[in-house]
């Protein structure tokens, strides 16, 4: 992390008409550093959950069998997943089962305001750079015929 905040700050700092070479320094014990300290906070999270699922059961009367009670926390973690990538309203997480995909043009840009204007996440999303995935059919046929000709 420090070795890459250093070279961007000799690049921001540097005359454009500046030549020369410039080599880029790689610390591997910045790697190393936070393996031990994540585990330890995943541990801890997921031991926190467990205690309390298994609270829940203890008040339940034994309702969820033992076996089950490691296996709750999967559907907490696919909506985790679904909504750092979709977003929290479930509206928009239609691109998961259905959609039409366009493949752009390599000169044609979208940004978030083009986006909003093709009708949001309500009815299109972009999977990368190159990919649109439109919830309608005549919604990609009218992008296709007036947008990326």
């Amino acid at each position: 992390m420090r070795a890459e905040l250093i070279t961007c700050m000799l690049w921001f700092f540097i005359r454009p008409g500046r030549k020369g070479k410039y080599y880029y320094h790689y610390d591997h014990d910045d790697d190393e550093l936070g393996f031990g300290a994540t585990i330890a906070i995943l541990v801890t999270i997921l031991a926190v959950y467990t205690g309390v699922v298994h609270l829940l059961d203890y008040l339940t009367f034994d309702a969820v069998p033992w076996w089950v009670e490691p296996f709750t926390i999967i559907p907490v973690l696919l909506y985790i997943i679904l909504v750092s990538e979709y977003g929290f309203n479930p509206l928009y997480w239609w691109p998961i089962c259905w959609g039409t995909r366009v493949t752009l043009k390599d000169d044609t840009e979208i940004d978030d305001r083009e986006l909003k204007l093709l009708g949001g996440p309500l009815q299109v999303y972009q999977e990368d750079w190159e990919t649109l995935k439109f919830r309608r059919k005549r919604d990609a046929f009218a992008f296709m015929v007036f947008r990326n000709l």
